[in-house]
């Protein structure tokens, strides 16, 4: 493993694994390949685990293990870890977005912070795919960046009551898709028809940390056409 683990105890059942290192590719991969090793573990004391960019935080049952048996065994997950084999495969997945108007109502300013047009700045966010770093809140959030972004964007100073999903947002050098209705302050720069999340499938969301999105432009009767279908985001590959 070429990255360091920082384990320190967080609340009465929980604990938080940091990933340390130089290399931020190196940290998240480090990061999402312990995830993966520990959920494919399963012992019998996990309780939820949540990957992010460089932190793992882990719940266990006090009934199955304490602080430091957790420890002691994420310890020996970490001594043991192989990125290459724990990061399962990529995949694609083609996300149609209508960009501006009302499902994008933060496109024009923010192309003009930028010193863009709608249709440059349109143009820069379906350039290349976006890497899901991680899935967090609400509900499966698929939180992405681009290493080829070299901008950045700041949140609304008054956040919205409700976003709707499917809507397209970006802040900081990060973009999301809203899964669900929610509040939120990230700039909405378009949305697309088709659902994330399904409460009675195998797979809550499809997407998985380490797939890629990309962004491709529809035009409003497409984006009628899907929205009637209901279909879900599935890989293309």
């Amino acid at each position: 493993m070429s990255a360091r683990l920082e384990l320190r105890p967080y609340g009465d059942t929980g604990l938080l694994a940091g990933v340390l290192g130089d290399d931020y590719e190196s940290r998240w991969r480090t990061t999402q390949a312990l995830a993966v090793a520990v959920r494919e573990a399963r012992p019998s004391w996990l309780v939820d685990l949540v990957a992010t960019y460089d932190h793992v935080f882990v719940t266990f049952d006090p009934g199955g293990s304490d602080h430091a048996g957790v420890q002691s065994w994420l310890e020996q997950v970490g001594e043991s870890l192989d990125e290459a084999a724990a990061m399962p495969e990529a995949r694609t997945f083609r996300v149609p977005v209508l960009f501006g108007g009302e499902s994008g109502p933060d496109l024009d300013d923010v192309a003009d912070e930028l010193d863009l047009s709608a249709d440059a700045l349109v143009e820069r966010l379906t350039a290349g795919p976006w890497r899901v770093r991680f899935v967090a809140s609400p509900v499966g959030t698929p939180f992405t960046d681009r290493t080829d972004w070299d901008v950045s964007i700041p949140r609304m100073k008054e956040p919205r009551v409700a976003v709707p999903p499917g809507s397209i947002a970006v802040s900081g050098s990060q973009s999301i898709i809203y899964p669900v209705k929610s509040p939120g302050g990230w700039r909405l720069l378009g949305r697309t028809p088709l659902r994330l999340v399904d409460p009675v499938a195998d797979e809550f969301v499809a997407y998985r940390a380490g797939d890629l999105l990309e962004y491709v432009p529809i035009d409003e009767d497409r984006f009628a056409e899907l929205e009637q279908q209901g279909a879900r985001l599935d890989a293309e590959s």
